[in-house]
C-alpha cells in the first residue's frame, strides 16, 4: 500500500475531490435542500420548548435540522422526524406548554415538509438541470396536501361542538360514506383494466 491511499496509483486529495463536486452542484437541488432545512428547522424550533429553542442548547436543534439535508437517502430522516416529536412531548408534558392548533399545524406542515423534500432530494442528483416548474409543482401539491389536512383537522375541532350529543351518528354516516366512495372508486379502476 502506498502513503496516498488503497492501491499503488496516484489518488487526488480528498479536498479536490469535494471540491470539484461542490462546484458541479446544480441550483435545483440545492434549492430543493435549502428548503429541506428550512422545513426541518421550523419543525425543530416550534416542536421543542422554548427555553430549549433560545438557550445555547439552540445550536444542536439547528445541526440536528441540517441532518437531513445532508443525508436525504438516509435512516437519518427517520431519525431527525422522531426527534421533532419528541420535542412536540418534551414541550407539552415536562415543559407544561400549552397545546395550540397553531403549533400543531405548523409542526405537522414542518413534519411532512421534511419528508417530502428530503424523498425529492432522494432521487434528485446533486449536479442535475431540474426546471423551475417542476420544483414549483413539487412544492404546490406538498401545499395543497398540508392545506387540506389543515381544514380537516379545524373541521373536526369545530364541528363536535355543534353535533352535541350526535357526534357517533354523523361520523359513522360519513365514514360509511367513505367507505362506499373508496369501493366505487376501487371497482371503477377493476373495470378499466
Amino acid at each position: 500500500m502506498s502513503a496516498t491511499g488503497r492501491g499503488g496509483g496516484q489518488q487526488p486529495g480528498r479536498l479536490e475531490s469535494l471540491a470539484r463536486q461542490v462546484q458541479r452542484f446544480g441550483p435545483g437541488p440545492m434549492l430543493v435542500r435549502g428548503a429541506l432545512f428550512f422545513a426541518a428547522l421550523v419543525a425543530e424550533v416550534v416542536a421543542w420548548p422554548v427555553e430549549v429553542t433560545f438557550a445555547s442548547s439552540g445550536l444542536v436543534l439547528v445541526l440536528a435540522a441540517a441532518i437531513p439535508m445532508l443525508a436525504p437517502r438516509t435512516r437519518l430522516v427517520s431519525a431527525f422526524l422522531l426527534s421533532v416529536v419528541i420535542g412536540w412531548l418534551v414541550a407539552t408534558s415536562a415543559y407544561g406548554e400549552s397545546l395550540a392548533y397553531w403549533r400543531l399545524v405548523i409542526v405537522a406542515a414542518g413534519l411532512y415538509g421534511v419528508h417530502t423534500l428530503a424523498a425529492l432530494a432522494a432521487v434528485l442528483p446533486m449536479d442535475a438541470i431540474v426546471s423551475m416548474d417542476v420544483l414549483a409543482n413539487w412544492l404546490l401539491r406538498a401545499g395543497i396536501v398540508v392545506g387540506l389536512t389543515v381544514i380537516v383537522a379545524l373541521f373536526t375541532l369545530v364541528v363536535p361542538a355543534y353535533l352535541g350529543g350526535h357526534r357517533y351518528l354523523v361520523a359513522s354516516i360519513f365514514g360509511l360514506a367513505a367507505m362506499i366512495g373508496l369501493a366505487g372508486y376501487l371497482a371503477a379502476l377493476v373495470r378499466q383494466r
